[in-house]
């Protein structure tokens, strides 16, 4: 049955203005921009000035964003650093790199570190042949977090003596590893330190 000449599809309602859509791609504002992105106008301009959005046509006109380009970056979801994609991958942050160099993962515009989460998944089926994530480092090491708890340190500290090269130590998929029998050298020899720094009773 064909539709009343007063009934308009819901399809080409303004989302925004709640008014029939004249184009098939309008241009909206910066602050209508945010309320499709969740952000704040701020945010929004801040992308733009990143590169991550762009603005069409007159570029002194208040109507220069194009619904279509905020749609692709609200679905592309809220950037992700690369170590983080590498997790949700299970693969190395190295192979990952390796991605972004040959151009298959795009840096988010702006930034040196972050991806987007939907760029990460179109190449999920790609990874298959790189070199599996070892989430508990080379074999017979510990990561920062488990040296620092077994030699009584902070974090922060261990790998300053790793950069330092006063522990032995290599540096992988963005962290510090270490020999766990080398750890437990160290913990035995700061204790006998300790140990003899304690004053002994006299008979």
């Amino acid at each position: 049955m064909a539709p009343e000449p007063d009934e308009v599809d819901a399809d080409a309602i303004d989302p925004l203005l709640g008014q029939p859509r004249m184009v098939a791609d309008p241009r909206i504002s910066v602050t209508q921009a945010a309320v499709v992105l969740d952000k704040t106008p701020a945010q929004v301009y801040r992308t733009i000035q990143l590169g991550q959005l762009q603005r069409r046509g007159d570029p002194n006109t208040r109507y220069g964003i194009a619904l279509s380009d905020v749609h692709e970056l609200r679905d592309k979801g809220e950037p992700i650093p690369i170590r983080r994609a590498a997790q949700s991958l299970a693969r190395s942050v190295s192979a990952i790199l390796e991605l972004v160099a040959d151009g298959k993962l795009p840096l988010v515009p702006g930034t040196k570190s972050l991806v987007y989460p939907a760029d990460v998944q179109a190449i999920a089926a790609d990874v298959a042949g790189l070199p599996i994530r070892r989430p508990g480092g080379p074999s017979g090491h510990v990561d920062t977090a488990a040296a620092a708890k077994r030699l009584g340190l902070s974090e922060s500290y261990v790998r300053q003596m790793a950069a330092a090269e006063k522990i032995l130590g290599g540096f992988q998929d963005g962290q510090w590893w270490f020999d766990s029998a080398h750890i437990d050298m160290i913990h035995r020899a700061r204790r006998a330190r300790r140990l003899r720094a304690i004053p002994q009773k006299r008979a």
